[in-house]
């Protein structure tokens, strides 16, 4: 399928962006329109230095829809025709994981600047392809890590940086997730990349540090692809441990944090971070704000990205207005980390071989392969 406004298409430099003026919008493209990808669009299309030329989608009704709220003219019914786009600067994907590598190697080939949605790739070596051809072109690519722009987040890790927790023992993350929503993704991603990579990457962020040895069990109800639970034990380099666990069991009557016009869920996520100084603990169902309706208890998201007037706030925006910024300076971003975030991937592969193979992973700095070993980690 091809572009929906047949107009000409001037035909700038694809590093077009490294030449805009100071008062120039950077000219973004946007491909994938489900329900995070309408949020980057609204995000995107609010800010004032960006200018959301292009997004595309294979759902024409959405494509559409989303054109007209937005007042985007250019609309393309697949990813490939945005990423031929002479007169764009920056493409932003919140695509199906499976479509990454390859919209990726795409993407990156025309030197534009590149945000891709977690996880950047489906396997770790199709994210270390991604890096190293980014590397090689000079061309940006950053990933959709929302959770390192999260305020209490941020301000957990500052911290820890600074040293006011002493030396670190332990890190714990929970991400429970309504379990009506688990039928979605059940024989399309896995557990592992749906949610746990967040977590995966929380623990490389706040400590600083790599994994040596991994253990994980998961629980499965069915004989669907993902697992309705995960559970992993990490020990990293430092000495420090990760306990990361994921699931999807949140009844529908619990409250519902995650609220938007086309989204009305529960993520019952949790944070525990012990030090030798000090320890902390955030709950993010725990908002500031609580209502009760008639049928339900309300606790909306006041932080990652909350919705108000039309207008989508929190992290999510911080996030945007972070790439926006790297792609008009050329520099990569200090806050999301592209060497952590295929780590993560690597990561992510060791939990799901370990659940499998009921062996403890190695995983050596040096050596990128995966290796088994009976027992208990040491």
């Amino acid at each position: 399928m091809g572009v929906v406004d047949h107009g000409r298409v001037p035909r700038d430099p694809p590093n077009a962006a490294m030449l805009l003026q100071p008062t120039t919008p950077l000219r973004v493209g946007l491909a994938g329109l489900g329900r995070f990808g309408q949020l980057h669009a609204s995000v995107l299309s609010s800010l004032p230095e960006v200018e959301l030329r292009a997004i595309a989608d294979l759902d024409p009704v959405r494509l559409a829809t989303v054109g007209e709220r937005l007042g985007v003219g250019r609309r393309y019914g697949d990813a490939q025709s945005l990423i031929e786009a002479t007169d764009l600067d920056a493409l932003v994907f919140a695509t199906p994981d499976e479509q990454h590598l390859q919209q990726g190697l795409a993407a990156l080939a025309t030197g534009k600047a590149v945000l891709m949605e977690k996880p950047l790739a489906p396997t770790w070596r199709q994210a270390s392809r991604l890096q190293q051809l980014a590397e090689a072109n000079g061309a940006l690519l950053q990933v959709g890590l929302i959770l390192r722009y999260d305020l209490p987040h941020a301000l957990l890790q500052r911290q820890i940086a600074a040293g006011d927790f002493g030396e670190l023992i332990s890190i714990r993350t929970q991400r429970n997730c309504t379990a009506a929503s688990f039928g979605a993704i059940a024989n399309r991603v896995h557990t592992v990349y749906r949610t746990l990579i967040h977590d995966i990457d929380l623990l490389l962020w706040l400590t600083g540090s790599h994994a040596t040895s991994v253990m994980a069990l998961e629980r499965r109800l069915g004989d669907q692809l993902s697992p309705e639970g995960c559970f992993a034990l990490i020990r990293l380099a430092n000495g420090q441990v990760g306990q990361l666990e994921s699931s999807w069991f949140v009844p529908d009557q619990a409250p519902a944090n995650v609220v938007t016009d086309h989204w009305l869920g529960c993520i019952d996520a949790e944070l525990a971070v012990v030090g030798t100084r000090q320890t902390a603990r955030l709950r993010w169902l725990d908002g500031p704000l609580q209502i009760w309706g008639p049928q339900r208890q309300l606790s909306p998201d006041t932080s990652l990205w909350p919705q108000l007037d039309g207008r989508i706030h929190g992290a999510l925006r911080e996030e945007l207005r972070d790439f926006v910024a790297s792609a008009r300076s050329g520099k990569a971003s200090t806050v999301a980390s592209l060497p952590q975030a295929v780590e993560g991937l690597r990561i992510a592969e060791a939990i799901i071989e370990a659940s499998r193979s009921g062996n403890v992973v190695h995983l050596a700095a040096d050596q990128p392969s995966l290796t088994l070993r009976d027992g208990p980690t040491g």
